[in-house]
């Protein structure tokens, strides 16, 4: 009796293991993880020629919609603003927000916040924002980039996070820029 019930349980045994079931679906785009570890994915969104001016109280409002995307609770929103084009190499120059500046005027700080449908962008000083020029306010280009929380956990500050290595950790996809001239940046 027990050579019979140690016999069906070898082939019960060998049976279920070698049963493959259907393949399960596709997941998200991103960068496998290691093993037993989830994979990291980003999406990132770009806006050209945004200004911030008088008008629209110096805010940029970025709709995620535009892009039929929405983040979840738990993502992050990096903000990026292209800040120059190196002559030489062509290399673009990222800085991630928050921007703070000592200018003549005095502080000048390029801010955001961020929800999981949209992030606005805002400038903020302790002078009269409508004394800056153009230089300051106009023809601004904007990344944004969102990333799960697990992404930017343990660093001391999101700014620790360069926008070469996103592109690069992530896999993100290369934009292209207008040829538009820049303006030239403090």
């Amino acid at each position: 009796m027990k050579q019979v019930l140690i016999t069906a349980i070898i082939i019960s045994a060998f049976t279920f293991s070698a049963c493959d079931g259907p393949v399960g679906p596709q997941g998200p785009p991103g960068l496998d993880g290691a093993d037993g570890q989830p994979g990291e994915i980003g999406f990132v969104m770009q806006w050209e020629g945004k200004d911030l001016t008088s008008s629209n109280d110096y805010q940029i409002f970025l709709d995620f919609g535009e892009f039929e995307f929405t983040a979840l609770d738990s993502d992050v929103a990096l903000v990026y603003l292209l800040w120059d084009v190196d002559e030489n190499s062509g290399d673009q120059i990222w800085r991630q927000l928050q921007q703070t500046l000592i200018v003549e005027e005095g502080i000048l700080q390029y801010n955001f916040d961020f929800t999981r449908f949209d992030a606005n962008i805002f400038m903020d000083a302790d002078f009269d924002l409508g004394i800056l020029g153009e230089r300051d306010t106009d023809n601004w280009t904007i990344r944004v980039v969102v990333v799960p929380s697990d992404f930017v956990a343990g660093r001391k500050a999101h700014s620790e996070v360069s926008y070469q290595e996103l592109e690069e950790r992530l896999g993100l996809p290369e934009l292209k820029l207008s040829d538009s001239p820049l303006p030239d940046r403090r």
